[in-house]
């Protein structure tokens, strides 16, 4: 309960800070591992021609293992084209230290996975995520989300 307060209170901050914030979902695993066969959905409308930056939002552990994540991202845009990549994203800089900004032992980051994404079609855009790593389950891994803001 304590996380999930936590989450809360910085989620609706970080969203009052940047305006052009027009999408975030969190997904929260209490017991603060992933399962690589729990695909995380996410819906949001998308509109012809307005270019959308998405992120990938990631909350882990001090204790989290590696100093990597690796994801693969699909998108099923309106138009019914699919869009899919595999994503090895660095948690940890070449000082051995997280990248991420952190309040006491939970590090929060935000990953790029793509800008001024343009769409052919409005409608609804889905994404999901899947858990890459080799094990079956990531232990250290506290909450997973997608941010869409709109292109600067």
């Amino acid at each position: 309960m304590k996380y999930f307060a936590v989450s809360i209170i910085i989620s609706l901050f970080l969203l009052g800070c940047n305006s052009n914030t027009m999408y975030s979902k969190y997904y929260k695993f209490d017991d603060v591992s992933w399962n690589r066969l729990n695909t995380l959905d996410f819906e949001l409308p998308v509109e012809k021609k307005a270019p959308l930056d998405f992120y990938l939002a990631f909350r882990h552990h001090t204790n989290y293992p590696y100093s990597f994540i690796d994801v693969n991202i699909t998108f099923f845009t309106p138009d019914g084209e699919m869009r899919s990549k595999d994503y090895h994203y660095r948690l940890k800089g070449t000082d051995f230290n997280w990248k991420a900004d952190g309040m006491g032992e939970l590090w929060d980051i935000e990953l790029p996975i793509r800008k001024e994404m343009l769409f052919n079609k409005s409608g609804l855009c889905k994404i999901k995520v899947e858990n890459k790593m080799n094990k079956m389950e990531t232990p250290g891994i506290i909450e997973v989300g997608l941010i869409v803001r709109k292109s600067e």
